[in-house]
């Protein structure tokens, strides 16, 4: 049959810890998926931010185009109006320059010519498909290969009122466009929450701009080429965090949380189960107590009522006999008093109710009365008791009737639980600010996974022949430990199995 304790624990196991255990584990399995939806999601947030700064480098030469064309040839305003434009030219459909204008020294027009020539004949394919394409309604700007180092040319199809369609030709100072025309999009778009930085593709060394101070790379995972130039690459990282440290600590997070949750599900079955446990064992404590007891309580009060029935009925003639009848009621009337006096100072225990009068008193003085009132009971079970005083012992401050209620029991507990040697010895000594008692028994001992629970009320120690027969009924060491607490004293066990116990008592010396 399995004990209701065990069940208790299943059933706690299977209402708590099993699903949240289950629980744990398929969220665990679906962290990844979960992470992987959210990484798609920040790297389509960053992916719309890198559009907006494309969309709006593409707007800026969109916005150059519409001034030709509003314009027509006074590509000299232009030129002064836009801070990284080098040269504009116009170029008619057999390739022939019709018009250039430029931000250096006349002197070098010639070479400027010369290039922009060379570079227009050299992307003749590209610039007959834009002229197509203008034809059809449609204006394209292009990026062109170009012999110009750390420019960009980009062209552009422009059918004039004479339907006559003219290409023109935009030399650009890369590093300016990037820093003057992307730069005040860039920062309003990164604000306090992002890094963006622009860089030469495939190397991160060579930066254009950045949002942040050292022109390192700081890891940036995020790129995309700009469109119209396309040698060169948009970062963007958050702030603070990449988006796989804010996945990885977000999991880490989910993880730890969940097992503090499994924890703490796993604490709280464990305390439930274990005070369930406990309740029940004290129930089944109290089940036995009262057995106990009610078995001690009968055999006196049986013996009480065989011997004074027969002495009444007058039955026996010889006085001596009838004095051992008086004396077998005598003994088993203290008997039973002291296990009514017993429950009553336990019930007052438990209540809260039992008071405590402190006087000044000599432990030699106290236990030596004691023995001798107590003689008697000890010679009738053979017992032999010694006691060995220090006489130097300082007076204590204690309630004497409850001290020797709990000598009492101890002394008794020793007759009980002793076999072939009867005999007991009471030390008095000092230890520090303490004054001691040493009840010291050559009985059968108490085993050490039972010595920390002989103080708890109910438990009786069944392991053993003599255990199982002596009788009691299990409050007597409770009460010592009450009666040692409510003094600020305290009680020390020491019992080696087969070989007897020594209890003993701390009294503080300067207790006020």
């Amino acid at each position: 049959m399995i004990k209701p304790g065990i069940k208790i624990g299943i059933v706690l196991t299977l209402i708590l810890v099993l699903p949240s255990l289950f629980f744990t584990t398929y969220e665990i399995s679906n962290l990844n998926k979960n992470e992987a939806v959210i990484d798609s999601i920040y790297s389509g947030q960053l992916e719309s931010i890198l559009f907006s700064i494309n969309q709006y480098s593409d707007d800026v030469l969109s916005g150059w185009a519409n001034q030709v064309e509003r314009e027509n040839s006074d590509i000299e305003n232009i030129l002064i109006k836009n801070y990284s434009l080098d040269a504009v030219s116009i170029v008619d459909t057999s390739g022939f320059l019709l018009q250039t204008k430029e931000k250096i020294p006349e002197d070098s027009l010639s070479k400027i010519t010369t290039k922009l020539e060379y570079d227009f004949t050299s992307n003749l394919k590209k610039v007959e498909l834009l002229q197509r394409y203008i034809k059809s309604g449609y204006r394209k700007i292009e990026n062109l290969p170009t012999t110009f180092k750390r420019k960009s040319l980009f062209a552009f199809a422009h059918s004039s009122d004479s339907a006559k369609v003219k290409t023109v030709l935009f030399l650009i100072d890369t590093e300016k466009f990037i820093k003057e025309n992307l730069g005040p999009k860039i920062q309003s778009v990164a604000k306090d929450r992002f890094y963006i930085s622009v860089f030469r593709e495939n190397s991160s060394q060579e930066v254009y701009f950045n949002t942040f101070q050292d022109v390192e790379d700081k890891n940036i995972k995020q790129k995309k080429e700009i469109w119209l130039l396309p040698e060169f690459d948009l970062g963007i990282q958050m702030k603070g965090n990449t988006i796989e440290n804010l996945v990885r600590n977000r999991t880490r997070t989910n993880i730890i949380l969940l097992i503090a949750m499994d924890i703490i599900l796993l604490l709280a079955a464990w305390f439930v189960f274990k005070n369930i446990r406990k309740q029940i064992r004290l129930n089944q404590l109290k089940t036995d107590f009262i057995s106990n007891v009610s078995h001690e309580i009968r055999t006196p009060l049986a013996l009480i009522n065989m011997y004074s029935e027969t002495l009444e009925m007058d039955r026996l003639r010889s006085e001596e006999k009838k004095k051992e009848y008086y004396k077998v009621i005598n003994t088993e009337a203290n008997r039973l008093s002291r296990m009514v006096n017993n429950i009553l100072n336990f019930n007052k225990i438990e209540s809260g109710r039992r008071e405590y009068h402190f006087t000044n008193c000599n432990l030699n003085e106290e236990i030596e009365n004691l023995i001798f009132n107590y003689r008697q009971h000890l010679d009738k079970n053979g017992f032999e008791i010694n006691l060995l005083k220090n006489e130097s012992l300082q007076l204590i401050s204690a309630d004497w009737e409850a001290v020797s209620e709990a000598i009492i029991n101890l002394i008794d507990n020793a007759i009980k639980y002793s076999t072939d040697v009867k005999k007991i010895e009471i030390r008095t000594f000092t230890d520090g600010n303490f004054a001691g008692i040493d009840v010291i028994d050559y009985g059968i001992g108490i085993e050490k996974k039972d010595q920390k629970l002989v103080f708890d009320k109910f438990f009786r120690v069944t392991s053993g022949n003599l255990a199982h027969k002596a009788k009691g009924s299990g409050i007597g060491l409770s009460i010592v430990k009450h009666i040692m607490d409510a003094h600020q004293g305290k009680i020390k066990l020491d019992s080696t199995v087969g070989k007897g116990s020594c209890f003993t008592l701390y009294f503080p010396i300067n207790r006020s």
